[in-house]
């Protein structure tokens, strides 16, 4: 099947012979898979919660109601702050959540990777690999930021956020998520010139995968992120991997021609 896009068409679905092929290029996804971000979402929603007089979690507040709950259709942050909130009366989610946002875009210095991830980009880009990250992070500019910090922007072709897909933050349903994760894929492929055969994508989440699934890319969920306190078996990857360490390794068992 063919994918016209506004740029070039995109083949979604390949035959059989040309998935020996070897491969040219992967999109990854960031927070979850390529970035930590678990310390700074601790930190930050803490700081929320003081900044606006209520009591501050602990880290399994935070698996229950921000990863674990993967299958709502919501802001992480944002539910775990109203969670925590609701335990006061008169407080103000909405404010909370602006309080959260600038401290969140403000500590760009607590930003780290995940283990392997500087190593394995650049043993892809040494092999002459494509890169992309297409992440479901909205400011564009924080990411861009963290990428550079955390010395990846050399190693990566091309970076789209939610923000690259138009000015609405919100997301209304399951459905429009894995649409969103979608055409940001999309734009990644088109972007690196990539058809869907030649590349693979790797995710955290089981949005990742169902999006994967409906491109027909090969898709690659780590268990790290969401996958670490989620069972993501049942949306059926490719290939899962314990962390990015394992990658290389892993997909030339599977027979992926890197």
């Amino acid at each position: 099947m063919l994918l016209v896009t506004s740029r070039k068409p995109i083949w979604l679905h390949s035959d059989a012979n040309s998935r020996l092929r070897t491969l040219k290029g992967a999109i990854f996804d960031w927070d979850g898979t390529l970035a930590q971000i678990d310390d700074r979402e601790f930190y930050c929603i803490n700081q929320t919660l003081t900044a606006h007089h209520s009591k501050p979690i602990d880290l399994g507040f935070l698996i229950k109601n921000y990863y674990q709950r993967a299958y709502e259709n919501g802001t992480g942050p944002r539910m775990v702050l109203e969670t925590a909130l609701s335990r006061d009366d008169g407080a103000r989610i909405d404010e909370a959540y602006e309080t959260y946002r600038k401290l969140f875009r403000d500590t760009v210095n607590k930003a780290k990777l995940q283990s392997g991830a500087l190593e394995l980009l650049s043993t892809l880009k040494a092999r002459g690999f494509k890169l992309g990250i297409a992440t479901m992070r909205f400011t564009r500019s924080v990411v861009a930021e963290e990428l550079d910090l955390l010395k990846v922007s050399p190693l990566v072709d091309v970076l789209f956020t939610r923000e690259d897909l138009g000015p609405g933050r919100g997301l209304e349903s399951l459905e429009e998520v894995v649409d969103k994760r979608k055409q940001l894929v999309i734009r990644a492929l088109d972007r690196l010139r990539l058809r869907v055969e030649d590349a693979f994508l790797v995710g955290d989440s089981w949005w990742d995968v169902r999006a994967g699934k409906k491109l027909g890319i090969r898709t690659v969920l780590v268990r790290t992120g969401f996958a670490r306190y989620n069972d993501f078996s049942k949306e059926n990857p490719d290939v899962t991997i314990n962390s990015l360490v394992e990658l290389e390794n892993r997909l030339e068992s599977k027979g992926w021609n890197l």
